[in-house]
């Protein structure tokens, strides 16, 4: 997963900016210092990863209408003083996310890649007027040294400028690994075929098009992009070095080529894992089965979390857990009613009623016994029927298997009156949440970004609110929260987790937490641009380093 991000020249931020990622990061801050400018940065790669690498970014299709960009000139950094700047972003994740054939090519512990982009300028170092921005360089870095250095070519693809040694070495050993070499020629070879290597990875070219590297455009000999990196060549005794050399100009550009778009396939696929809900969640209309407006607020405004607790059984069940249990202690229950058209059931209801076996009596008749074995005096007419209960439980039963065509609608049961409302009948609290539980307990494995996840909540469900993060994160679901937030109360309650784990005093059914979990960053706005202070926490709950001013009001100090 991705460890940390760096941003600079972007919005509120001129000088690079580390952001951590643990499984709960909690970003803090006055209003307009740059917080949100974390998370849309995460989305601005994304949509270009997403839109074959326009850069140009005004609506994001996973921001919604909660993020503007406004384009290049708008999102660059202090962009009238600094017309040629360059965007700069920057990403570390672990190396057991690359493909297997990378880890081989790259023993790494951490891999890093670094895009810059910028306008275009002419000969005369001027702006090109209407130009679209484009990544001019990137460089990937394997545990902080420099692996590959690339740069934009006239003809748009991206040509590697610099490779590192101990990279080609191991390619070189690729090639050599399969052929019978005796150990006294094995390093002779291995670093003649390291120089060579050296003089002719200028030769892959990718498509400059792409936000990372995918695709290979120019190679040695017109190989194909990904084709397979096979190995095998014969080797003449008189002829070796020759024949390694040629080996060398077949394979050395295709591995170089296979390792550099393994590693833009592991960052691509981490940007993939991303999902956001913004600060305004959406209101959905009162019958849910009906709306089928998915506009481009379904994602970013929640709409579909509807849909979730609509569909999925589990989830459902799970919000409501925190719907009625002790946590928010409301008087609903989220249920399923099952609706069909009354045309639909005409048929089956006339054919399941003429199968009912009833025994009329009529008025009249001499006193007997009935079909059921029941007596009668024969006065009046009795209508005898075998079992009522179970003839009504067919009765249903019949109707649903008939019923083909049916529609899942949600309602809001509440449990004392026994009456089914609808969610536009309580309070924007229960709508603002359910979103955020949905993306909490239907979400596996992704990188959750959520700004005020505590919008329009009590206090006391702030904190409560905190223990369905940690669950997530930390049990099952594995999942990474991004959380942008005034909350004083989500991070308190998360402190307090902290030194309930290290002093054994969670409470039962609680998952444990502990500083390595959790960070919180504090983006304090400057003259210079805006900057991003790193919060720790410590095994007793607390800050090793003072907060910063205006952090939090003082009383909260007192709250630990």
């Amino acid at each position: 997963m991705i460890n940390s991000f760096t941003i600079s020249n972007f919005k509120a931020f001129g000088a690079p900016q580390t952001i951590p990622l643990k499984p709960i990061t909690l970003i803090f801050g006055p209003n307009s210092a740059g917080k949100s400018s974390v998370i849309h940065a995460l989305l601005l790669a994304r949509q270009a990863l997403d839109n074959g690498g326009n850069l140009d970014v005004f609506k994001t299709e996973i921001g919604g209408d909660s993020v503007d960009l406004g384009g290049f000139r708008q999102y660059l950094f202090r962009r009238n003083r600094n017309p040629n700047g360059a965007v700069e972003w920057r990403a570390s994740l672990d190396a057991e996310s690359l493909p297997e054939r990378s880890r081989e090519l790259l023993p790494a512990r951490n891999v890093e890649v670094l895009l810059q982009w910028k306008q275009p300028l002419n000969d005369f170092g001027e702006l090109v007027e209407g130009a679209p921005p484009a990544i001019v360089t990137m460089e990937f870095f394997a545990d902080g040294e420099s692996a590959f250095r690339l740069s934009r070519r006239p003809d748009r693809t991206m040509q590697i400028d610099r490779a590192a040694p101990a990279i080609l070495a191991n390619i070189a050993g690729a090639i050599l690994e399969n052929h019978s070499i005796g150990p006294a020629d094995l390093a002779a070879h291995r670093e003649n075929l390291s120089r060579l290597l050296a003089q002719i990875a200028g030769e892959v070219r990718f498509d400059g098009r792409d936000f990372l590297p995918m695709r290979v455009v120019s190679q040695h000999a017109g190989e194909s992009s990904r084709g397979s990196s096979d190995i095998m060549v014969a080797l003449g005794r008189g002829t070796r070095e020759e024949d390694l050399a040629g080996t060398a100009r077949l394979f050395g550009p295709r591995l170089i080529g296979e390792l550099i778009c393994g590693m833009g396939e592991a960052f691509s696929n981490e940007l993939f894992r991303l999902t956001y809900l913004g600060p305004l969640r959406s209101y959905p209309a009162r019958h849910l089965a009906f709306a089928e407006d998915h506009d481009r607020n379904w994602k970013a405004g929640g709409g579909y979390a509807w849909d979730i607790i609509r569909t999925d059984d589990a989830v459902r069940e799970a919000v409501n857990r925190w719907l009625s249990g002790d946590v928010l202690k409301t008087k609903y229950r989220l249920e399923i009613r099952t609706l069909t058209a009354v045309e639909a059931l005409e048929d089956p209801l006339r054919d399941t009623l003429e199968e009912v076996q009833i025994d009329v009596v009529e008025e009249g008749h001499p006193g007997g016994v009935d079909s059921s074995g029941r007596e009668h005096d024969g006065d009046l007419p009795v209508y005898g029927i075998p079992d009522l209960e179970s003839e009504a439980a067919r009765f249903v039963r019949e109707l649903r298997r008939r019923a083909h065509e049916t529609i899942k609608e949600l309602v809001l049961m509440d449990i004392v009156q026994k009456t089914a409302v609808s969610h536009r009948d309580v309070g924007i609290g229960v709508s603002q949440v359910l979103p955020v539980l949905v993306h909490a307990y239907a979400d596996r494995s992704k990188l959750v970004a959520i700004e005020q996840p505590e919008i329009h909540l009590h206090p006391a469900l702030q904190a409560e609110l905190a223990d369905v993060f940690i669950e997530s994160a930390l049990g099952e679901q594995k999942n990474t929260f991004l959380l942008e937030t005034h909350s004083e109360h989500l991070i308190l309650r998360i402190l307090r987790r902290i030194r309930e784990t290290a002093d054994g005093e969670l409470p039962p059914g609680m998952q444990s937490i502990t500083p390595n979990d959790v960070t919180v960053l504090y983006v304090k706005p400057g003259a210079e641009g805006s900057q991003v202070v790193e919060l720790v926490p410590n095994s007793e709950g607390d800050f090793d380093e003072p907060w910063p001013d205006g952090f939090f009001p003082e009383r909260s100090k007192e709250l630990f």
